[in-house]
């Protein structure tokens, strides 16, 4: 309800998520995470964008606040509108919602997604893969991050957050309060000119830079996750 209430000055501005982001980092400090953030002026451009992310769990929430995009909404299953009062929230911070397994609904929603985005002057932040992935790396892109910013004819930003396993893991059943995540977020990838055939090339060409810039920012949580914890630096890795 406390989110929902915040959403209210966000939806009255037109600003997309940003006022219940901005809170949340605040919110999120008794986790006792720490975040590195590199590239937090390439997020907050003017222009419509599609921002896509690695989706780990929950905790991302924590990370999305410390590099919220300015004017950016989140799009999301359909069938997370009947959540009640998430939905409240979700209806004031201008989610878009989709439909991903109807595929006459799900590329509707496509146009809608690139219409909303430039007439309200939007970012929509995507995960690409669809669905949290625990166990470290990427699992393989769905197409709807691409379809709309090709169709939008818009650039996409990546960013890249670290592996939490250092200090995280729902499997594993532990959760350590000294969590270091280091957050990166990559150059825009134009689309102009790119229809809906170069979609694939697209998805593979933003995974394998995400894929990358994954590892290098993994490398370096782990080893500010062990200085902080004054532990020996060798052959830590969770990648």
């Amino acid at each position: 309800m406390e989110v929902c209430i915040t959403m209210i000055p966000s939806w009255f501005g037109g600003r997309g998520a940003d006022y219940v982001f901005h809170s949340f980092y605040y919110w999120c400090k008794w986790t006792g995470i720490h975040t590195t953030v590199y590239g937090y002026e390439l997020t907050q451009v003017d222009d419509p964008a599609v921002v896509i992310c690695n989706h780990q769990s929950s905790l991302d929430i924590v990370s999305m606040s410390s590099i919220w995009p300015k004017h950016c909404a989140v799009m999301m299953k359909r069938i997370l509108a009947y959540v009640p009062f998430f939905n409240l929230g979700a209806y004031f911070s201008g989610t878009i919602f989709i439909d991903r397994f109807n595929r006459e609904r799900a590329m509707a929603s496509v146009d809608h997604c690139a219409n909303e985005m430039k007439t309200r002057n939007i970012k929509l932040w995507i995960f690409p893969e669809g669905t949290r992935n625990r166990e470290g790396g990427f699992i393989p892109f769905k197409k709807g991050a691409f379809n709309i910013a090709v169709r939008a004819q818009i650039p996409i930003i990546p960013v890249v957050f670290s592996d939490y396993r250092p200090f995280y893991s729902k499997p594993g059943k532990y959760f350590k309060n000294d969590g270091e995540v280091v957050i990166r977020a990559l150059d825009p990838i134009p689309t102009k000119g790119l229809t809906l055939d170069d979609v694939n090339e697209l998805s593979d060409k933003c995974r394998d830079v995400m894929l990358a810039a994954y590892k290098e920012v993994t490398a370096e949580a782990v080893k500010r996750t062990a200085v902080r914890r004054g532990e020996a630096l060798e052959d830590k890795k969770f990648y």
